[in-house]
């Protein structure tokens, strides 16, 4: 698993806008596992936020592979910021969130979420080339 964690004032910003769509356009947000494994699957998601604490039924590291792998291979961006409590408090759940995927679409926040979404492929790992 590449080391994708961010820094403090990028997690603010990401945390800042989640909660900022999730008030004005929450149908822009794929919150869980099994609907961003859905989305991921339809071709639906633009990049992925997990929080770094992530836990599940399954080992965390398996599901954290599993998850990165298909992201990976759909060529979809991913993020690991703050705790899951976090995540959750910006989508007002209060259990927390492991997942948060942004929806393809056109946006208000559009110009925000591209700024992001480049910052999050300039941390990404390179594919090698076999010549």
């Amino acid at each position: 698993i590449a080391d994708l964690t961010v820094t403090k004032k990028l997690c603010n910003e990401l945390l800042t806008l989640i909660r900022q769509m999730y008030y004005a356009e929450r149908s822009m947000l794929i919150i869980g596992l099994i609907d961003v494994i859905s989305s991921m699957k339809q071709n639906l998601v633009k990049f992925i936020v997990l929080a770094e604490n992530v836990t599940h039924l399954m080992e965390p590291l398996d599901f954290l592979t599993r998850l990165t792998k298909l992201a990976e291979t759909k060529e979809i961006p991913y993020i690991y910021i703050c705790k899951k409590e976090q995540l959750g408090q910006a989508c007002c759940i209060p259990t927390g969130i492991s997942v948060i995927a942004i929806k393809i679409g056109t946006s208000y926040f559009s110009e925000k979420l591209k700024d992001i979404e480049d910052t999050i492929m300039s941390m990404m790992p390179r594919k090698s080339l076999t010549l």
